[in-house]
């Protein structure tokens, strides 16, 4: 029967407090160096470390904890350190694939300054993006732009196709051909008024939060007209109900890079 490795430490109480207390001071160092290469600070993983710890943690699986306090500690410690890996070893495959949030939340504010579609090296040099992970980034940009140019060009392609036609059918009539070929009229009905809300300021409500959503650099889209009425034809007749007034006014508000709408009443005079 193989017996397992003896233990490099004192396995007594104390030296397993001790043992402990030296793998949580190691964790929260290595936490600390992943977010400081992450925001590109340093300029590699602290890979050495992170294997000093993984024997630790081993090393202390082979070892019977009897006190029900160490051993609770030594499970929140282990539970920690099994979320972080997973964090850190997702956020190196989105660094090596150019898709990295951090990243790309960069790379949207400056394309909306600069008007456009994809960055450079350079560009993305000096927006902070440390040059071991910029090649990849920019690679992933211009595969992106490639891919948006050539959906462009299938859409054209499809609306400029004309349809085939059976030599054997019967030709249309000219009538017919003009009929087809004439735009269709479209009458979209007006939207309905919000209460407490005039149209104008609803326009310039939209327009302001679009703005917002565009300087806060977030990955999703801000909804559209539609989308933003149904919402609010919701909540603004319980609000004027709650507060006992007839207006309200909207502001534009971002917290923690999400933009948000509020509702305030207008008292009446």
């Amino acid at each position: 029967m193989k017996k397992a490795p003896a233990a490099t430490f004192d396995t007594s109480r104390e030296g397993i407090d001790a043992r402990l207390e030296e793998m949580e001071r190691k964790l929260e160092r290595m936490r600390g160096l992943y977010e400081s290469f992450f925001m590109g600070i340093e300029r590699s993983p602290p890979d050495v470390l992170r294997r000093d710890v993984n024997r630790q943690i081993l090393e202390m699986q082979q070892v019977t904890i009897s006190n029900s306090s160490l051993r609770f500690r030594y499970q929140a410690l282990t539970q920690r350190w099994v979320l972080l890996i997973t964090y850190w070893n997702r956020t190196m495959r989105e660094i090596e694939a150019g898709t990295f949030s951090r990243d790309l939340a960069k790379a949207k504010r400056h394309m909306a300054s600069k008007g456009t579609t994809a960055v450079t090296l350079g560009e993305a040099l000096a927006m902070g993006i440390p040059a071991s992970r910029a090649k990849a980034f920019v690679a992933h940009q211009q595969a992106a732009q490639e891919r948006r140019a050539a959906a462009a060009q299938l859409k054209v392609g499809a609306k400029g196709a004309a349809p085939a036609q059976d030599p054997g059918a019967p030709a249309q009539a000219e009538g017919s051909k003009a009929a087809a070929s004439a735009p269709r009229a479209t009458t979209e009905p007006p939207p309905l008024p919000l209460p407490g809300l005039s149209e104008a300021d609803m326009q310039d409500v939209y327009r302001r939060y679009s703005e917002a959503h565009k300087q806060a650099g977030t990955a999703e889209p801000p909804p559209t007209m539609s989308k933003l009425r149904q919402r609010l034809a919701k909540q603004l007749p319980q609000i004027l109900s709650a507060n006992n007034c007839s207006r309200v006014r909207l502001e534009i508000a971002v917290d923690d890079g999400k933009v948000r709408l509020r509702a305030w009443p207008v008292k009446d005079q």
